[in-house]
């Protein structure tokens, strides 16, 4: 058994725990991430562009990645944690052994399985995707139908999966309405002549200039918003979608064809790591995020060693993610430098070897 000791051990390499790595080693801790897929970014990876300024999210993953990558342990399948006095001790499936006495957790998020909403047609109609799936699209610059042609129609449907309480979400997911209005700006740059309809319940633009990017997708770009509850989809022989929906605001009935539907999914808690350890297990609210939510003293609760931050705790765009993993980050280095006394000189070889 290969044993190695940290100052703090970070799951989840997304914008969250890197931003928390990069906080903490300038801070001179010695931090290790361990992430379960193949390459570190988390979510990142999946984006094309970010709200609300555009900018390249792969140029945004290289800017946190740098520096960083001899932290990072990629493909790491966490089989248990413990407590061995004062310090974490997370296992993975070669077995290897990592203590820390700072343990956070920045684990993200997971879509919400459009498949559940099978009114909508995901996984039924070819020409109905999720804005994970034209994400990729925008990545891969292949954006067309299933048959391969550029549509003329599309239509945007929010909150699939959000506010729903049959699906047993009844929480606001709070960046689908950006996120659509972000790729129906973007679709409209690529093909002007597009005619792009949003059927929304309420348009929720809380964020930093979400309001003025709504506007300009009304404005500059013609984007139609209809106040509209989706209640069926159907296909014609031609592979068209015909939507029938509740015009809200009118009090009636009516109908749409497109050639391609996108449903705007919500942000679901990612519960991977529960049953791993009872202390994590009590972090989870009623939501399924972990936290409480509640406005405390910063260092209230660091007392236990363990943290939680970015969109495990709640939907939270990237800004918002990153934002939270610093103030942490600076509760973990206030725990390791005043309640541990952490001396953090001579801290870089610290591995054994325990043969068993």
């Amino acid at each position: 058994m290969k044993i190695t000791e940290f100052d703090c051990i970070i799951v989840g390499a997304g914008p969250s725990g890197l931003k928390a790595a990069r906080i903490l080693k300038d801070c001179g801790h010695k931090v290790c991430l361990l992430e379960k897929e193949e390459v570190p970014g988390g979510k990142l990876n999946t984006w094309h562009e970010l709200f609300p300024h555009n900018e390249s999210a792969q140029a945004i993953l290289q800017q946190m990645l740098s520096d960083l990558e001899s932290s990072i342990l990629t493909s790491i399948k966490i089989k248990a944690i413990t407590r061995i006095a004062d310090h974490f001790a997370v296992t993975d499936q070669e077995e290897n052994e990592y203590r820390a006495p700072a343990l956070l957790f920045a684990t993200g998020f997971k879509p919400f399985d459009a498949r559940f909403k099978e009114e909508y047609g995901y996984g039924v109609f070819d020409n109905v995707i999720t804005s994970v799936d034209l994400e990729q699209m925008f990545r891969n610059k292949n954006f067309s139908t299933a048959t391969g042609k550029i549509p003329d129609k599309v239509a945007f449907i929010h909150c699939v999966g959000s506010r729903d309480i049959k699906v047993g979400s009844e929480f606001c997911s709070a960046n689908c309405c950006i996120t659509g209005i972000k790729q129906a700006i973007e679709l409209k740059k690529i093909y002007p002549a597009l005619h792009i309809t949003c059927l929304y319940m309420d348009l929720r633009l809380g964020g930093r200039l979400f309001e003025y990017c709504y506007k300009t997708a009304q404005m500059d770009y013609k984007v139609q918003f209809i106040r509209g509850r989706l209640s069926e989809t159907n296909e014609n022989p031609d592979k068209t979608i015909v939507l029938r929906y509740e015009d809200t605001l009118a009090g009636k009935p009516a109908k749409i064809t497109v050639d391609l539907v996108v449903l705007l999914v919500g942000m679901q808690p990612d519960n991977s790591i529960l049953g791993l350890m009872p202390d994590i297990d009590r972090q989870v609210g009623r939501d399924g995020f972990f936290g409480t939510g509640r406005i405390e003293n910063s260092y209230k609760n660091a007392e236990d060693g363990l943290f939680f931050a970015g969109s495990c705790t709640s939907p939270k765009s990237v800004t918002q993610s990153t934002d939270e993993a610093a103030d942490v980050a600076f509760r973990i280095n206030f725990y390791l430098r005043n309640k541990l006394h952490t001396q953090t000189t001579g801290y870089n070889d610290r591995v054994r070897i325990q043969h068993s």
